[in-house]
């Protein structure tokens, strides 16, 4: 996927085949976030966290963190990294 000009966060690794396997966990600006597949009712779909860099996912409070969900899909992601962007 590359480095993408027209989104700030330069996410180089993340794309469909990557989630297929493993969620893509990061950090930028003082933000952290996590992107992973999930299935509900046999539909996949794309389920965004976004929290303070303060600890990591397994010990940060929910009620802490922005959560979305998103199409299971190239466009998916880039709503994905989108809705990252407006919580920096």
């Amino acid at each position: 996927m590359g480095i993408r000009e027209d989104l700030k966060i330069p996410l180089t690794m993340l794309s469909i085949n990557f989630l297929n396997k493993l969620p893509f966990i990061g950090s930028y600006k003082g933000i952290r976030f996590k992107f992973e597949k999930v299935t509900d009712d046999s539909t996949d779909k794309l389920k965004v966290y976004v929290w303070k860099d303060m600890l990591n996912f397994e010990n940060t409070d929910v009620d802490y963190m922005k959560i979305s969900d998103f199409a299971y899909s190239n466009d998916g992601i880039d709503e994905g990294i989108k809705f990252v962007e407006k919580c920096i």
